[in-house]
């Protein structure tokens, strides 16, 4: 008895897998912390609302007129998307990417947003196509952790078949 209740239990979460895993298409793949391969000046030029380390800063300075070693860029906007088809666009953006693209095949998306969690990672949960523009819907790793901080940017990446859009959103469930 025990043992059919099981197997009938084991068989469900399969299905109940193989099913959710279909919510992903197009090969998509995504790469939660990409900041590091990114280059520094794409970066510094494409910055969202979040905290950066403040150029004027100097460790050395105690004075009271001093300034703050963070400052909040509340000028841009909170995220940045980027629909990257070409190699060479790629490769200015990307210096020190591991993963290999053939742009002949497949396209990159590229998502800057200020972020509060530096020790969770997002997952890839659906892509949807509507039209022209592609939604991809990740989700926060949830952690019973205190680790929010103040906003960062952060960076993640999706490698998927090239699409005819034109337009990309990222969106958090």
């Amino acid at each position: 008895m025990y043992k059919k209740l099981i197997c009938a239990a084991i068989v469900i979460l399969l299905c109940l897998s193989v099913l959710s895993g279909c919510n992903v298409k197009y090969n998509a793949v995504m790469y939660s912390r990409v900041e590091k391969w990114i280059d520094e000046d794409f970066l510094r030029e494409n910055r969202v609302k979040a905290y950066y380390l403040n150029d004027d800063y100097d460790e050395n300075d105690d004075s009271d007129d001093a300034p703050e070693k963070y400052i909040y860029d509340e000028i841009s906007p909170r995220s940045r998307s980027f629909i990257i088809t070409e190699e060479a666009e790629f490769k200015s953006i990307f210096t020190a990417c591991p993963i290999s693209v053939d742009f002949d095949k497949e396209m990159v998306l590229l998502y800057i947003f200020g972020n509060t969690y530096p020790k969770r990672e997002y997952y890839l949960k659906k892509t949807v196509l509507d039209n022209k523009t592609l939604n991809i819907y990740v989700k926060l790793e949830n952690k019973d952790v205190c680790d929010t901080t103040m906003p960062f940017q952060r960076c993640m990446m999706v490698k998927l078949d090239k699409l005819d859009i034109t337009e990309v959103n990222f969106i958090k469930i």
